[in-house]
């Protein structure tokens, strides 16, 4: 739309009706927005999630972003997931503690998150969007909801901000980092029919899809140079099910409404497109669409400046802070500036190849603080997940679901404090807040993070 083109329309003011009041409101149930309900209700506070989808999870059953990256070395919640998704064939109970990456099935996943919501005594509100933040003298008391029942207010001690993209913080003009284009949205899909025993063999498959971009056969800007079949659990297995990783569109910002709306629909085409490709494939051969996600996933968003940034120098040397909320473990190259997932597309390019090839690789644990969750100058309000204060490049390194997760329990932790104390979370007693994140089994306790034992299962060369 052109900006020329762009006329207002004066909306007349209008009373309107105040559904709830509430302790704890959170705004966004996707994996942050969970952890935080079941944190911030398991502690004693009433607390109400405010969704606009029709599943609880996120990226993980909507996205169909099916494996848990370095998800071992995060404790509490994330730890829980697990477990109940092994123990009801949704993950392999085989795996060992440690690995890279834990595979799960999504449709079970959805099972495991209500469950555990449920058991919390969290409340839902559905197919609902946040449409405004409510401040009054720099403090965010809750937020305007519109939904099948028209426009509502829901106030709240604490506000959680878990929407993915910061909305209520942008909403109520927290300040954020400085804007630079995400990195690619990618758009996965499930198939049936995949030959388990050929298929996992990858030798030559990125040559095959270079090959095909390179004839004509796929497009330059939507595959990437080699593809993965995801979210390989027990029943998934079993039903001869997978997920495919491949597809990506650059430079589209997941609040720009022109921007999603492209971003789905040209990765949705691309499903279809890669489907004949697939079928060359080795164990591939009777593979047939299932369907494609209902949601593209989404990498990066706003961030927020909080109280504390997190940065590259905290994560290469390893640095712990007092108000550390959560430890992480690290192996990427450094390299100034590298972004797994560039902007530009340029991970498939033979140079970014080179370069990650002969990268010093880093491992190291580092802490992240507490004040990374804090917007500046605005009170009430904690953020969870991958918009947290972050530099680009550490949020590169630090936003996957077991991140988000983390993020979200320390929230949901901190604001049941703030309502129990009747202070603000700013305000909140930090080693109050750690102990008690140790005691939900969260990973702050020194050695908490077996180092050694991480270099060995990601097979990591300093």
């Amino acid at each position: 739309m052109e900006a020329e083109a762009i006329e207002y329309l004066e909306e007349p003011a209008r009373p309107l009706p105040v559904l709830a009041k509430v302790g704890v409101l959170v705004c966004g149930g996707g994996a942050a927005g969970v952890a935080a309900a079941v944190s911030a209700a398991r502690n004693g506070v009433e607390v109400l999630v405010i969704e606009r989808d029709t599943t609880l999870g996120g990226t993980g059953p909507r996205s169909f972003v099916t494996e848990y990256h370095q998800a071992f070395f995060t404790g509490g919640i994330m730890k829980e997931v697990i477990e109940r998704l092994r123990a009801a064939g949704g993950s392999d109970p085989m795996l060992e503690d440690g690995l890279f990456a834990v595979p799960f099935d999504p449709e079970i996943l959805k099972f495991v998150l209500s469950e555990m919501f449920e058991e919390s005594g969290a409340g839902l509100l559905a197919h609902s969007w946040v449409t405004d933040a409510i401040v009054e003298d720099g403090a965010v008391r809750g937020v305007v909801v519109e939904n099948k029942s028209g426009r509502q207010v829901v106030l709240a001690d604490v506000v959680i901000d878990c929407t993915g993209d910061a909305d209520v913080a942008a909403r109520a003009e927290a300040p954020m980092q400085e804007y630079t284009h995400p990195q690619p949205m990618v758009m996965l899909f499930q198939i049936g029919g995949v030959d388990y025993a050929m298929s996992q063999n990858r030798t030559g498959r990125a040559d095959m899809v270079r090959a095909a971009k390179a004839d004509g056969r796929l497009a330059e800007d939507v595959y990437l140079d080699n593809f993965s079949n995801f979210g390989i659990a027990p029943s998934t297995r079993e039903g001869e099910m997978g997920y495919i990783y491949g597809i990506r569109i650059l430079r589209r910002d997941p609040y720009d409404a022109d921007d999603l709306t492209d971003a789905e629909v040209r990765t949705r085409l691309g499903v279809r497109e890669f489907m004949p490709f697939l079928r060359t494939v080795p164990g591939f051969e009777d593979a047939f669409l299932i369907k494609a996600a209902p949601m593209i996933g989404v990498r990066d968003s706003r961030r927020i400046m909080g109280d504390y940034t997190l940065t590259r120098e905290d994560i290469l040397d390893g640095t712990f802070h007092p108000a550390d909320i959560f430890k992480r473990y690290h192996r990427l190259p450094d390299t100034m500036g590298f972004v797994r997932h560039p902007t530009d597309g340029s991970e498939t390019t033979k140079a970014f190849r080179e370069q990650l090839a002969n990268a010093k690789m880093v491992t190291s644990v580092f802490g992240v603080p507490y004040g990374c969750l804090l917007p500046q100058g605005i009170e009430n309000l904690l953020v969870a997940g991958k918009t947290v204060s972050m530099s680009y490049e550490a949020h590169s390194r630090c936003r996957q679901i077991p991140d988000c997760m983390a993020f979200g329990q320390a929230a949901g932790t901190a604001a049941a404090l703030a309502c129990r104390h009747g202070v603000t979370p700013r305000q909140v007693d930090i080693e109050e807040l750690r102990d008690l994140l140790i005691e939900q089994g969260q990973n702050l306790a020194d050695g908490a993070i077996d180092i050694a034992k991480a270099k060995i299962h990601n097979m990591v060369r300093d």
